[in-house]
């Protein structure tokens, strides 16, 4: 009886062992699919960015060229 108990229980903590690094590994997986998502956007932005400042040069630089003409 003691030997069917400890058996269960030895199973028990493999199993609840194995469960919990197959979660720990997707959700490192997880953590990493996050991370390079979170680059991707701060490149964008960054490209963004850039391109709204040529836009707000590119518009000074025709308000000139108006104020200019008149």
């Amino acid at each position: 009886m003691k030997k069917c108990l400890t058996l269960i229980l030895a199973a028990t903590i493999t199993l609840s062992a194995c469960g919990k690094s197959d979660e720990k590994a997707a959700l490192e997986k997880d953590v990493d699919k996050l991370e390079k998502q979170n680059k991707d956007l701060k490149k964008q932005q960054e490209k963004l960015k850039k391109e709204h400042d040529k836009l707000k040069e590119k518009s000074k630089s025709l308000e000139k060229d108006i104020s200019a003409d008149t």
